[in-house]
């Protein structure tokens, strides 16, 4: 199954930002709707994306891979 582009932009958002409030504020959306995006993607391509802290929100190895490979591409989607 190949990960949804919506899940895929959200997850480099939160990436961006280190923090589901803060993209979930630049989105316009709950909190909880972009855990649960992120969540579905994480599950999608089976392998956490982000280490979760109640302080904090940071890469794993394979969200950093994962988010340079799509940065461009997300970036040219939002200009």
């Amino acid at each position: 199954m190949q990960p949804d582009l919506n899940a895929l932009a959200v997850f480099a958002l939160v990436a961006e930002e280190r923090s589901f409030r803060a993209a979930a504020e630049r989105l316009g959306v709950t909190r909880p709707a972009v855990s649960q995006t992120v969540n579905r993607l994480e599950q999608s391509v089976g392998i956490a994306l982000l280490r979760r802290t109640t302080r904090s929100v940071s890469l794993t190895e394979a969200g950093e891979r994962l988010y340079a490979q799509i940065a461009p591409a997300v970036a040219e989607m939002r200009s």
